[in-house]
Protein backbone atom coordinates (compact mmCIF):
# COMPACT_ATOMS: atom_id res chain seq x y z
CA UNK A 1 0.00 0.00 0.00
CA UNK A 2 2.83 2.58 0.73
CA UNK A 3 4.49 1.65 -2.36
CA UNK A 4 1.22 2.87 -4.55
CA UNK A 5 0.91 5.67 -2.33
CA UNK A 6 4.26 6.94 -3.11
CA UNK A 7 3.38 6.46 -6.68
CA UNK A 8 0.36 8.45 -6.02
CA UNK A 9 2.52 10.97 -4.46
CA UNK A 10 4.49 11.14 -7.43
CA UNK A 11 2.34 11.59 -10.30
CA UNK A 12 0.06 14.22 -7.95
CA UNK A 13 3.33 16.38 -7.26
CA UNK A 14 4.53 16.13 -10.99
CA UNK A 15 1.00 16.73 -12.40
CA UNK A 16 -0.78 19.67 -12.99
CA UNK A 17 -3.88 19.31 -10.62
CA UNK A 18 -1.85 20.22 -7.55
CA UNK A 19 -0.54 22.90 -8.54
CA UNK A 20 -3.44 24.67 -10.42
CA UNK A 21 -5.81 23.92 -7.43
CA UNK A 22 -2.80 25.73 -5.04
CA UNK A 23 -3.24 28.45 -7.94
CA UNK A 24 -6.73 28.77 -7.38
CA UNK A 25 -6.41 28.93 -3.18
CA UNK A 26 -3.72 31.33 -3.64
CA UNK A 27 -5.59 33.49 -6.02
CA UNK A 28 -9.02 33.94 -4.01
CA UNK A 29 -6.88 34.38 -0.61
CA UNK A 30 -5.24 37.12 -2.24
CA UNK A 31 -8.30 38.51 -3.53
CA UNK A 32 -9.95 38.38 -0.26
CA UNK A 33 -7.25 40.18 1.83
CA UNK A 34 -6.91 43.25 -1.08
CA UNK A 35 -10.93 43.65 -0.38
CA UNK A 36 -10.40 43.65 3.27
CA UNK A 37 -7.91 45.73 3.33
CA UNK A 38 -9.85 48.17 0.57
CA UNK A 39 -13.44 48.71 2.47
CA UNK A 40 -11.22 48.86 5.88
CA UNK A 41 -8.96 51.84 4.51
CA UNK A 42 -10.26 55.41 5.93
CA UNK A 43 -10.38 57.15 2.70
CA UNK A 44 -12.77 54.61 1.52
CA UNK A 45 -14.97 54.30 5.08
CA UNK A 46 -14.97 58.56 4.59
CA UNK A 47 -16.18 58.16 0.85
CA UNK A 48 -19.05 56.22 2.14
CA UNK A 49 -19.77 58.32 4.66
CA UNK A 50 -20.14 61.22 2.70
CA UNK A 51 -22.24 59.69 -0.01
CA UNK A 52 -24.44 58.47 2.71
CA UNK A 53 -24.76 61.72 5.13
CA UNK A 54 -25.46 63.49 1.23
CA UNK A 55 -28.32 61.07 0.23
CA UNK A 56 -29.47 61.51 4.11
CA UNK A 57 -29.74 65.23 3.66
CA UNK A 58 -31.82 65.49 0.34
CA UNK A 59 -34.12 63.04 1.57
CA UNK A 60 -34.30 65.14 4.51
CA UNK A 61 -35.01 68.38 1.88
CA UNK A 62 -37.24 66.82 0.02
CA UNK A 63 -39.20 65.84 3.65
CA UNK A 64 -38.77 69.61 4.34
CA UNK A 65 -40.21 71.09 1.06
CA UNK A 66 -43.50 68.88 1.23
CA UNK A 67 -43.78 69.80 4.69
CA UNK A 68 -43.43 73.66 3.62
CA UNK A 69 -45.79 73.20 0.75
CA UNK A 70 -48.59 71.75 3.24
CA UNK A 71 -48.49 74.64 4.91
CA UNK A 72 -48.50 77.17 2.43
CA UNK A 73 -51.77 75.04 1.65
CA UNK A 74 -53.80 75.34 4.81
CA UNK A 75 -52.78 78.91 5.67
CA UNK A 76 -54.19 79.70 2.34
CA UNK A 77 -56.99 77.31 3.06
CA UNK A 78 -60.71 79.01 4.53
CA UNK A 79 -61.36 78.91 8.05
CA UNK A 80 -64.13 76.08 7.21
CA UNK A 81 -61.57 74.22 4.69
CA UNK A 82 -59.20 74.20 7.67
CA UNK A 83 -61.24 72.92 10.03
CA UNK A 84 -62.39 69.66 7.73
CA UNK A 85 -58.60 69.04 7.05
CA UNK A 86 -57.89 69.03 10.73
CA UNK A 87 -61.35 66.83 11.38
CA UNK A 88 -60.02 64.40 8.51
CA UNK A 89 -56.36 64.41 9.69
CA UNK A 90 -57.30 63.37 12.91
CA UNK A 91 -58.81 59.93 11.47
CA UNK A 92 -56.49 60.00 9.22
CA UNK A 93 -53.21 59.07 11.55
CA UNK A 94 -50.07 59.62 10.13
CA UNK A 95 -51.32 62.15 7.89
CA UNK A 96 -53.26 63.95 10.12
CA UNK A 97 -50.15 64.44 12.39
CA UNK A 98 -48.59 66.33 9.46
CA UNK A 99 -51.25 68.35 8.04
CA UNK A 100 -52.12 69.29 11.97
CA UNK A 101 -48.32 69.96 12.51
CA UNK A 102 -48.07 72.30 9.77
CA UNK A 103 -51.41 74.18 10.82
CA UNK A 104 -50.10 74.54 13.98
CA UNK A 105 -47.98 77.47 11.87
CA UNK A 106 -44.63 75.53 12.64
CA UNK A 107 -43.32 76.13 9.40
CA UNK A 108 -42.98 72.33 8.53
CA UNK A 109 -39.39 72.51 7.92
CA UNK A 110 -38.02 73.85 11.68
CA UNK A 111 -39.62 70.87 13.08
CA UNK A 112 -37.64 68.48 10.64
CA UNK A 113 -34.45 70.42 11.11
CA UNK A 114 -35.23 70.24 15.02
CA UNK A 115 -35.36 66.45 15.15
CA UNK A 116 -32.65 65.75 12.55
CA UNK A 117 -28.89 66.93 12.94
CA UNK A 118 -26.58 66.50 9.71
CA UNK A 119 -22.90 67.29 9.95
CA UNK A 120 -21.61 68.89 6.86
CA UNK A 121 -20.46 66.09 4.59
CA UNK A 122 -18.00 68.23 3.20
CA UNK A 123 -16.04 68.73 6.79
CA UNK A 124 -15.76 64.46 7.11
CA UNK A 125 -11.35 63.92 6.03
CA UNK A 126 -10.32 60.76 5.80
CA UNK A 127 -8.49 61.08 9.67
CA UNK A 128 -11.74 60.59 11.28
CA UNK A 129 -12.06 57.09 10.46
CA UNK A 130 -8.43 56.07 11.40
CA UNK A 131 -9.68 54.51 14.66
CA UNK A 132 -12.58 53.02 12.68
CA UNK A 133 -10.16 51.44 9.75
CA UNK A 134 -7.86 50.17 13.12
CA UNK A 135 -11.13 48.27 14.51
CA UNK A 136 -11.75 46.81 11.29
CA UNK A 137 -8.02 45.74 10.68
CA UNK A 138 -8.22 43.83 13.91
CA UNK A 139 -9.29 40.09 13.90
CA UNK A 140 -9.87 38.37 17.49
CA UNK A 141 -7.58 35.56 16.73
CA UNK A 142 -5.74 33.46 13.89
CA UNK A 143 -8.16 30.82 14.11
CA UNK A 144 -11.02 33.30 14.27
CA UNK A 145 -9.49 34.29 10.40
CA UNK A 146 -8.63 30.79 9.28
CA UNK A 147 -12.31 29.16 10.79
CA UNK A 148 -14.13 32.28 8.98
CA UNK A 149 -12.13 32.27 5.46
CA UNK A 150 -11.04 28.76 4.92
CA UNK A 151 -13.56 26.48 6.96
CA UNK A 152 -16.75 28.04 7.25
CA UNK A 153 -17.49 29.30 4.20
CA UNK A 154 -16.90 25.95 2.36
CA UNK A 155 -14.35 26.53 -0.16
CA UNK A 156 -11.50 25.08 1.66
CA UNK A 157 -14.00 21.76 1.73
CA UNK A 158 -14.76 22.14 -1.99
CA UNK A 159 -11.61 22.57 -3.26
CA UNK A 160 -10.30 19.54 -1.64
CA UNK A 161 -13.46 17.43 -2.96
CA UNK A 162 -13.10 18.91 -6.41
CA UNK A 163 -9.12 17.58 -6.33
CA UNK A 164 -10.08 13.99 -4.56
CA UNK A 165 -12.96 13.88 -7.61
CA UNK A 166 -10.46 14.68 -10.67
CA UNK A 167 -7.94 12.16 -8.61
CA UNK A 168 -10.02 9.13 -8.70
CA UNK A 169 -11.96 9.68 -11.82
CA UNK A 170 -8.31 9.52 -13.14
CA UNK A 171 -7.39 5.70 -11.90
CA UNK A 172 -10.48 5.26 -14.52
CA UNK A 173 -9.77 7.44 -17.23
CA UNK A 174 -6.48 6.57 -17.95
CA UNK A 175 -6.69 2.64 -16.87
CA UNK A 176 -4.33 3.50 -14.36
CA UNK A 177 -6.21 1.31 -12.31
CA UNK A 178 -6.19 -2.11 -14.40
CA UNK A 179 -2.60 -2.34 -14.51
CA UNK A 180 -2.36 -2.70 -10.41
CA UNK A 181 -2.73 -6.48 -9.20
CA UNK A 182 -6.61 -6.10 -8.06
CA UNK A 183 -6.53 -9.50 -6.25
CA UNK A 184 -7.94 -9.32 -2.50
CA UNK A 185 -4.58 -7.84 -1.26
CA UNK A 186 -4.65 -5.86 -4.35
CA UNK A 187 -8.01 -4.26 -3.97
CA UNK A 188 -7.52 -3.35 -0.01
CA UNK A 189 -4.01 -1.79 -0.82
CA UNK A 190 -5.81 0.50 -3.63
CA UNK A 191 -8.79 1.44 -1.45
CA UNK A 192 -6.69 2.19 1.35
CA UNK A 193 -3.95 4.22 0.36
CA UNK A 194 -6.41 6.40 -2.03
CA UNK A 195 -8.12 7.26 1.46
CA UNK A 196 -4.42 7.61 2.96
CA UNK A 197 -3.75 10.26 -0.06
CA UNK A 198 -7.24 12.22 0.45
CA UNK A 199 -5.92 12.40 4.30
CA UNK A 200 -2.23 13.86 3.16
CA UNK A 201 -4.19 16.58 0.29
CA UNK A 202 -7.01 17.65 2.73
CA UNK A 203 -3.70 18.34 5.02
CA UNK A 204 -1.59 20.06 2.18
CA UNK A 205 -4.62 22.45 1.34
CA UNK A 206 -5.33 23.27 5.32
CA UNK A 207 -1.96 24.09 5.91
CA UNK A 208 -1.47 25.82 2.08
CA UNK A 209 -4.57 28.21 3.20
CA UNK A 210 -3.68 28.83 6.41
CA UNK A 211 -0.19 30.03 6.08
CA UNK A 212 -1.01 31.90 2.80
CA UNK A 213 -3.81 33.57 4.59
CA UNK A 214 -1.85 34.64 7.42
CA UNK A 215 0.87 36.21 5.33
CA UNK A 216 -1.54 37.74 3.30
CA UNK A 217 -3.85 39.14 5.91
CA UNK A 218 -0.84 40.68 8.10
CA UNK A 219 0.77 42.29 5.10
CA UNK A 220 -2.68 43.92 4.24
CA UNK A 221 -2.37 45.29 7.42
CA UNK A 222 -4.28 43.32 9.59
CA UNK A 223 -2.95 42.07 13.45
CA UNK A 224 -4.66 40.11 15.72
CA UNK A 225 -5.85 40.85 19.20
CA UNK A 226 -4.51 38.02 20.74
CA UNK A 227 -2.71 34.65 19.99
CA UNK A 228 -4.02 31.19 20.23
CA UNK A 229 -2.18 28.99 22.69
CA UNK A 230 -0.35 26.06 20.78
CA UNK A 231 -2.98 23.49 22.25
CA UNK A 232 -5.81 25.61 21.00
CA UNK A 233 -4.28 25.92 17.33
CA UNK A 234 -3.55 22.20 17.39
CA UNK A 235 -7.31 21.17 18.38
CA UNK A 236 -8.85 23.82 15.66
CA UNK A 237 -6.37 22.55 13.23
CA UNK A 238 -6.99 18.79 13.95
CA UNK A 239 -10.69 19.18 13.99
CA UNK A 240 -10.68 20.94 10.62
CA UNK A 241 -8.47 18.48 8.78
CA UNK A 242 -10.92 15.88 10.18
CA UNK A 243 -13.87 17.58 8.95
CA UNK A 244 -12.00 17.98 5.32
CA UNK A 245 -10.88 14.68 5.16
CA UNK A 246 -14.35 13.05 5.90
CA UNK A 247 -15.81 15.38 3.23
CA UNK A 248 -12.66 13.82 0.55
CA UNK A 249 -13.76 10.52 1.61
CA UNK A 250 -17.51 10.80 0.89
CA UNK A 251 -16.39 11.96 -2.56
CA UNK A 252 -13.85 9.38 -2.86
CA UNK A 253 -16.38 6.39 -2.18
CA UNK A 254 -19.27 8.50 -4.79
CA UNK A 255 -16.85 8.60 -7.56
CA UNK A 256 -15.77 4.91 -7.00
CA UNK A 257 -19.42 4.10 -6.73
CA UNK A 258 -20.18 5.94 -10.06
CA UNK A 259 -17.32 5.81 -11.60
CA UNK A 260 -18.21 9.92 -12.79
CA UNK A 261 -16.14 12.69 -12.30
CA UNK A 262 -18.99 14.82 -12.56
CA UNK A 263 -20.62 13.41 -9.54
CA UNK A 264 -18.04 13.87 -7.60
CA UNK A 265 -17.61 17.60 -8.83
CA UNK A 266 -21.40 17.61 -8.05
CA UNK A 267 -21.47 16.58 -4.77
CA UNK A 268 -18.06 18.70 -4.09
CA UNK A 269 -20.17 22.20 -5.03
CA UNK A 270 -23.43 21.12 -3.23
CA UNK A 271 -22.90 19.11 -0.07
CA UNK A 272 -18.45 20.45 0.17
CA UNK A 273 -19.73 23.77 0.15
CA UNK A 274 -22.57 23.19 2.84
CA UNK A 275 -25.45 24.47 0.74
CA UNK A 276 -27.40 21.17 1.22
CA UNK A 277 -26.25 20.80 4.74
CA UNK A 278 -27.72 24.33 5.32
CA UNK A 279 -30.94 23.23 3.73
CA UNK A 280 -31.40 19.99 5.54
CA UNK A 281 -30.81 21.95 9.01
CA UNK A 282 -33.13 24.16 8.39
CA UNK A 283 -35.45 21.71 7.30
CA UNK A 284 -34.85 19.89 10.75
CA UNK A 285 -35.27 22.91 12.68
CA UNK A 286 -38.97 23.61 11.23
CA UNK A 287 -40.04 20.35 11.89
CA UNK A 288 -38.12 20.12 15.36
CA UNK A 289 -40.84 22.02 16.52
CA UNK A 290 -42.94 19.37 16.33
CA UNK A 291 -40.81 16.53 16.79
CA UNK A 292 -37.97 17.93 19.46
CA UNK A 293 -35.77 14.24 17.95
CA UNK A 294 -35.47 16.10 14.45
CA UNK A 295 -34.19 19.49 15.78
CA UNK A 296 -31.95 17.62 18.05
CA UNK A 297 -29.99 16.21 14.50
CA UNK A 298 -28.90 19.41 13.92
CA UNK A 299 -25.67 19.87 15.67
CA UNK A 300 -24.64 16.58 14.91
CA UNK A 301 -24.69 17.23 11.00
CA UNK A 302 -20.97 17.75 9.02
CA UNK A 303 -22.05 20.80 7.66
CA UNK A 304 -22.90 22.00 11.48
CA UNK A 305 -19.37 20.98 12.31
CA UNK A 306 -17.64 23.16 9.27
CA UNK A 307 -20.15 25.98 9.23
CA UNK A 308 -20.62 26.73 12.60
CA UNK A 309 -18.51 24.98 15.17
CA UNK A 310 -15.38 25.70 13.68
CA UNK A 311 -16.22 29.47 12.51
CA UNK A 312 -15.81 30.53 15.94
CA UNK A 313 -12.52 31.05 17.97
CA UNK A 314 -10.71 27.82 19.16
CA UNK A 315 -11.70 28.93 22.84
CA UNK A 316 -15.01 28.33 21.85
CA UNK A 317 -14.38 24.11 21.00
CA UNK A 318 -13.84 23.44 24.72
CA UNK A 319 -17.46 25.32 25.61
CA UNK A 320 -20.10 22.66 26.24
CA UNK A 321 -22.27 21.92 23.10
CA UNK A 322 -25.54 23.19 22.93
CA UNK A 323 -28.33 20.72 22.67
CA UNK A 324 -26.22 17.82 23.26
CA UNK A 325 -27.37 15.16 25.29
CA UNK A 326 -24.14 14.57 27.00
CA UNK A 327 -22.07 17.35 28.65
CA UNK A 328 -19.27 17.34 26.21
CA UNK A 329 -17.46 19.59 24.73
CA UNK A 330 -17.90 21.43 21.19
CA UNK A 331 -15.08 20.07 19.99
CA UNK A 332 -15.70 16.61 21.02
CA UNK A 333 -19.32 16.78 19.05
CA UNK A 334 -17.19 17.78 16.25
CA UNK A 335 -14.48 15.20 16.29
CA UNK A 336 -17.17 12.39 16.76
CA UNK A 337 -19.20 13.79 13.70
CA UNK A 338 -15.58 13.88 11.66
CA UNK A 339 -14.71 10.68 12.69
CA UNK A 340 -17.98 8.96 12.04
CA UNK A 341 -18.10 9.71 8.83
CA UNK A 342 -14.32 9.02 7.80
CA UNK A 343 -14.64 5.75 9.58
CA UNK A 344 -18.07 5.05 7.34
CA UNK A 345 -16.56 5.84 4.35
CA UNK A 346 -13.32 3.64 4.96
CA UNK A 347 -15.61 0.63 6.39
CA UNK A 348 -18.00 0.92 2.83
CA UNK A 349 -14.53 1.07 0.60
CA UNK A 350 -12.95 -1.76 2.77
CA UNK A 351 -15.89 -3.90 3.07
CA UNK A 352 -18.30 -3.28 -0.04
CA UNK A 353 -16.14 -1.74 -2.83
CA UNK A 354 -13.16 -3.52 -2.87
CA UNK A 355 -16.01 -6.73 -4.07
CA UNK A 356 -16.62 -4.55 -7.42
CA UNK A 357 -14.92 -5.33 -10.65
CA UNK A 358 -12.55 -2.51 -11.93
Amino acid sequence: MFNLLKSDMYRLVHGKMLWVATAVLAGCIVLCAAMMHWVSDPQFLCDAAKMSATVTVTEADELDVAADEAAREMAEATAEERERAMGAASGAGEEGGVADGAADGDGGSAGFEALLEFEDPSSLSAADFEETSREMRTIDAPTFMFGDMLVSGGFLGALVAVVVALLIASDFSTKFVRNLPMDRRGRVAYYGGRLVLVAVVALYFLAVGCVLSLVAFLAAGFTFAALDGAAELLVFLGLSWLCLVAYGCMTAVLVWLTRSAGAGVAFALVVATGIAGTMAGSLLQNFGMAVPALAAVQPWLLSTCMNHDLALPAASLLLPAEGAAWAIPVGAQVAIVGAFWVAACTALALAVLRRRDV
